[in-house]
């Protein structure tokens, strides 16, 4: 268990109002990692005791690092259930460029864990789709500006409509950056391998962040299209 002394521990930063250091306080995290080890904890202690043991999940969730999404409330699962890979734009970089992470990740999810289901998850207000689209900025931070190059194919396929507003533009390169990625993921070779012999699905869904719907991308349509789940009974 954490130790007292721990709770006065402090990270600080610069604040950007006349120079002045504002201290950002840890405690907040550390009395909730005291709250999870004194309520949460002990009521799914046989789940966590099972967990300890080894995994099975079911699902490889991919999405983007940003602080707003948050895959197991969004699916509603619980410890154990997903495999989850996050990275700024939900970007798989196809097979075999910058082998790494992301595709350790997905070998291990499907070549290994055996996961029926692998799902890549882009959302509205996307900053690294905002980035693809207003590069400049981003031009003096070497490692986003190489990473932004993956998904350089979907901007290239989008092209701006009359009358289209910024956000609408927006929302149409999150949705092609997905479609981008779920083609990416079909060139690493375990993904290739469980795709030919049937026994693996994959899924492209975008998440607004402001309503909490999800769309999901229906290539028969080549569109994204509201989400359907499954009918539950109380």
């Amino acid at each position: 268990m954490i130790r007292q002394t721990a709770c006065s521990h402090r990270a600080f930063a610069k604040s950007t109002a006349g120079g002045s250091v504002k201290w950002l306080a840890v405690d907040r995290i550390l009395n909730g990692l005291s709250r999870f080890q004194k309520n949460v904890y002990p009521k799914h202690r046989d789940l966590f005791q099972k967990l300890a043991l080894g995994q099975r999940p079911e699902a490889l969730f991919i999405t983007c690092a940003d602080s707003r999404i948050d895959p197991c409330m969004l699916t509603q699962t619980k410890p154990g259930d997903l495999f989850i890979s996050r990275v700024i734009g939900n970007i798989v970089p196809p097979y075999p460029d910058a082998i790494g992470g992301v595709s350790a990740t997905i070998e291990y999810a499907v070549g290994v864990l055996g996961v029926a289901d692998v799902i890549v998850c882009g959302h509205t207000d996307c900053g690294v789709m905002k980035g693809v689209l207003n590069p400049e900025p981003l031009e003096p931070l070497t490692s986003v500006t190489a990473w932004l190059n993956y998904a350089q194919p979907a901007r290239q396929a989008v092209a701006r409509e009359e009358n289209q507003s910024e956000l609408e533009f927006l929302l149409a390169l999150t949705e092609r950056n997905v479609i981008q990625q779920l083609g990416n993921l079909r060139t690493h070779p375990s993904v290739a391998a469980r795709l030919e012999h049937g026994d693996l699905r994959l899924h492209g869904w975008v998440y607004d962040l402001g309503e909490g719907g999800v769309t999901a991308y229906d290539p028969d349509q080549d569109a994204f299209v509201a989400v359907e789940t499954p009918v539950t009974h109380s």
